[in-house]
């Protein structure tokens, strides 16, 4: 930058000098100050990272957390689950409004038996785990509705199929499944991701087949002769019997 004087007396400032001073203060504008980084030989501890093992097995038992995270090699096949009910369908109070007595309730279901979803429930390790990381268990039994009493065949009634039950024959030992949320229970049934009535869930689910309550004391009982097929239905001949052609045809016609 050079200084000239003019005839004034004054000094100014000459081109160069100008050129150089803008640059200088554009240089300062857009130039922040630089961040001051010290090191430092503070050493952080971090907690240990959370166990991720599954709940040990009971025997032949597989557990709800086990399933749900390595079941797909288990999947179609026939498995023991041991676990806490954690919620249980009731159909009374799905369907209750505002204001209904219990009474005005049961005449609503017997009139349309429709109206009630099929009986299921959810079990998990523990009896806080939540809904989403349980177990869904359907196809439980249920026992005949009212319309079925009525109208079904006697001989039906007395050989339910595997997803009916009958309670009236000895109250002091129901057949129908007992079971209530915080009961522990030991379940047999196949792990799939859909059953025969169109439930389904792609983390998989178990179709009911026994039950055991610890809880209530309370165990399926062993099946009868004749029970969980419907009259006139086929049945399975035998090891070694073969079938003759009469009774193939009766059978598939």
């Amino acid at each position: 930058m050079t200084l000239t004087m003019n005839r004034h007396g004054q000094f100014t400032v000459g081109l160069v000098g100008l050129l150089v001073l803008f640059a200088g203060c554009e240089k300062d504008k857009f130039t922040g100050p630089e961040a001051e980084v010290k090191k430092t030989d503070i050493k952080i501890d971090l907690p240990p990272v959370p166990a991720f093992d599954l709940p040990a097995a009971a025997g032949d038992n597989h557990s709800v957390k086990e399933l749900r995270v390595k079941g797909k090699k288990l999947l179609d096949g026939v498995v023991t689950v041991k676990g806490v009910v954690t919620w249980a369908y009731d159909c009374a109070t799905a369907v209750r409004l505002p204001g209904m007595q219990e009474k005005d309730v049961l005449k609503k279901i017997e009139d349309d038996p429709s109206v009630c979803e099929r009986p299921k429930f959810y079990i998990g390790d523990a009896a806080d785990t939540p809904a989403e990381k349980s177990l869904w268990v359907v196809d439980v039994p249920r026992p005949y509705n009212k319309l079925e009493i009525e109208r079904l065949p006697k001989e039906e009634l007395k050989n339910p199929p595997p997803d009916r039950c009958d309670d009236k024959k000895d109250p002091k030992k129901p057949t129908c499944p007992v079971y209530k949320v915080g009961d522990i229970v030991t379940i047999t049934g196949e792990f799939k991701q859909s059953s025969t009535h169109s439930e389904r869930n792609s983390d998989g689910l178990l179709v009911y087949k026994t039950m055991k309550n610890e809880t209530e004391n309370w165990e399926s009982p062993a099946p009868t002769a004749g029970s969980g097929a419907p009259p006139g239905s086929p049945t399975t001949p035998p090891a070694g019997e073969k079938l003759s052609p009469e009774k193939a045809v009766k059978q598939h016609g």
